[in-house]
């Protein structure tokens, strides 16, 4: 009998297909108040004995950072530092994590997963949430416009300080205690000083239309408590917040990037599948310096009868310097402070021209301070500030030293002499990713759809769009985020389009294609290649549909565009097409229901050449109309 016993543990143990299973249910974490050193000692043991998968039953399971490893991070487009975690997958190979389910709780300041070197992993059936936000969100009860203040109700205790509102993010039962004469409270993230703000419509679920009327400054913001549960605030403001909306605010700029759901780093051939992520105190997923990732039911979404109104305080997901295929299906996003996502590389400045070949290049944005931009053997070009366009052949790394997490000295194989100006741009082209983007629902989040900055094939097919700001944003820049990558073979397809554009953040379009130049007057030379826009349903409320620039090669075919009375007009008398520095623009099929009785509108430069409308297009008459005004 007892041998008959040690068989059954022995199937059990290596699971279907002879794979090596550790199940966390024989590690008793059910109840345990904090599992992550048990967590983190399962994790040891897969590695050192071979096992093949980490399972959960299912349950869900709180955790903490008190017991957790920590490494030095320095993460793109988030907050470098300390970081604790409760899956270190550090070196892991052919291995999988499966919570069946399950809910993992976070506590603090505490990134969930950090994957680093590492490859064949797959995470999946896991739902991850912070007990307390990063944000902080109180409904607005009343506003003053002769007193320029307005009163919010926080169903949380909070802090006051003069001059400055800092509020603490946890239940009500939440001790304060006294110390140096000031008040603290006693919470899980640190108090959070306000900044950042925008205002929700619970009604929508998204930011308030036309949101840049209710910008509250950084600084200069006055609170009082007037009674338990709500602070009045007092600010010049073009527009106070109307009653019944929802004041967010997720922390000061530069330091509310702590904490994403996951960290990927150095890895490849990583899954992602049937995830959800409530909530986390940065991004949903950072994958940088990696190759060929695939989110399959990958969602950032808001918890059923949680009562909030924001999921993650950044971008969803956010590829940067990958390269191989990210594949991007069947995920929700929603409620973001940010995009849905980004891909592309990064430009670092050049600081200084050392010799004929070798350069001191540095990091400009602050949450780019220690990138890593590249490694001997990668392939680079330099970019010229002025107008964005190569100055160089591909050039290989031959050596690469960190001098700081700014400046590093970079020497390649041939001479630059001649060919490289101070604040150009170098671009590391070994590190670009092709993508696929289908059948994903993108909604009520603050900031655009998709940012696609990448040289390799990009499909976006059979995706629902509705974001505050641009739906696609397709760029490159020497000017802040310093995000690199001129398209060259994007196909933009079959998508619903449903009302972008509201956040009234400057005269965007759905469609805003156009590298940032320094000056308008450079220009010049074409950026991107290829893109074709095809086949989408367009429903918009507002004017401007496509903004394109220095472009080579654009179609834009059998789209449908109705015009909405979701909202009036922003901008009203914006293009509806917008045409510059372009050259074979090709315009068909398209059609555009008005209910406005306006006539359609089209602007193409003088610098575009060969644009082709044909004759049945919405666009037709409009480009013949220009045509006429112009020779006039």
């Amino acid at each position: 009998m007892r041998k008959f016993i040690t068989i059954l543990a022995a199937f059990a143990v290596l699971g279907s297909y002879g794979q090596k299973v550790l199940n966390m249910k024989d590690f008793n974490i059910e109840g345990v108040k904090d599992v992550t050193p048990i967590v983190v000692e399962a994790l040891e043991k897969c590695k050192k004995e071979g096992y093949s998968s980490l399972v959960f039953p299912k349950g869900t399971y709180h955790f903490y950072p008190t017991f957790a490893p920590e490494f030095f991070s320095e993460i793109t487009n988030n907050d470098n530092g300390l970081k604790r975690t409760s899956f270190p997958l550090i070196g892991f190979r052919d291995f999988v994590v499966d919570g069946n389910g399950s809910d993992f709780i976070y506590h603090g300041k505490i990134i969930p997963f950090i994957i680093e070197e590492s490859s064949n992993v797959k995470v999946t059936n896991i739902n991850i949430d912070w007990e307390v936000p990063f944000t902080l969100e109180g409904l607005v009860v009343a506003n003053d416009e002769t007193k320029n203040t307005f009163d919010i109700e926080i169903k949380t205790p909070y802090v006051v300080e003069f001059e400055r509102l800092y509020l603490s993010l946890e239940r009500e039962d939440s001790p304060y205690e006294r110390k140096y004469g000031k008040r603290f409270a006693m919470w899980e993230h640190y108090n959070l000083e306000i900044a950042e703000n925008i205002f929700w419509d619970p009604k929508t679920m998204a930011p308030l239309y036309n949101t840049q009327l209710y910008h509250l400054p950084e600084r200069g913001v006055k609170a009082e408590e007037i009674k338990k549960g709500v602070v009045r605030l007092s600010a010049k403001m073009k527009k106070l917040p109307p009653i019944g909306s929802i004041f967010v605010s997720k922390g000061d700029y530069l330091q509310n990037r702590t904490s994403p759901a996951f960290r990927v780093f150095k890895s490849k051939n990583l899954e992602f599948k049937n995830v959800n992520v409530y909530h986390a105190g940065a991004m949903g997923l950072i994958a940088e310096r990696s190759e060929d990732i695939t989110l399959d039911g990958f969602n950032v979404v808001l918890r059923k009868g949680s009562g909030r109104m924001v999921t993650t305080t950044a971008d969803a997901t956010h590829f940067c310097n990958v390269k191989g295929t990210v594949v991007i299906k069947n995920s929700i996003f929603e409620n973001m402070l940010d995009d849905a996502t980004n891909v592309h590389g990064t430009y670092l400045r050049v600081n200084k021209i050392v010799d004929d070949y070798t350069l001191a290049v540095e990091t400009y944005h602050p949450h780019q301070n220690g990138y890593l931009f590249g490694e001997e053997g990668d392939s680079v070009k330099v970019v010229s500030q002025k107008n964005l366009q190569y100055t160089t052949e591909a050039l290989i790394l031959k050596k690469v030293k960190r001098v700081n997490e700014k400046i590093s000295f970079i020497t390649f194989d041939k001479p630059i002499t001649g060919k490289v100006e101070i604040y150009d741009g170098v671009e590391n082209i070994s590190w670009h990713a092709a993508a696929i983007i289908e059948n994903n629902i993108v909604r009520n989040n603050r900031a655009r759809s998709f940012l696609i900055t990448t040289p390799r094939k990009v499909v976006v097919r059979n995706n629902q769009l509705s974001s505050q700001m641009a739906t696609f944003s397709i760029t490159g820049d020497l000017g802040l985020w310093n995000e690199s990558g001129p398209i060259v073979d994007l196909l933009i397809e079959n998508n619903v389009i449903d009302n972008s554009v509201f956040g009234g953040n400057g005269a965007q379009a759905i469609f805003f294609i156009e590298p940032q130049y320094p000056e308008k007057k450079n220009k010049e030379g074409i950026y991107s290649k290829n893109i074709t826009i095809r086949n989408n349903i367009i429903k918009t409320f507002d004017s401007s549909i496509l903004v394109a620039a220095s472009i080579d090669g654009l179609t834009f075919e059998n789209n449908q565009i109705f015009q909405t009375d979701t909202y009036a007009p922003i901008f009203p008398n914006a293009k509806n097409i917008s045409i510059e520095n372009c050259t074979n623009v090709v315009f068909k099929g398209n059609t555009y229901k008005k209910i406005d009785g306006k006539e359609v509108t089209i602007s193409i430069d003088e610098k575009s050449s060969n644009v082709k409308i044909d004759k049945g297009d919405a666009f037709s008459i409009a480009s013949k109309k220009m045509k006429s005004t112009s020779k006039k």
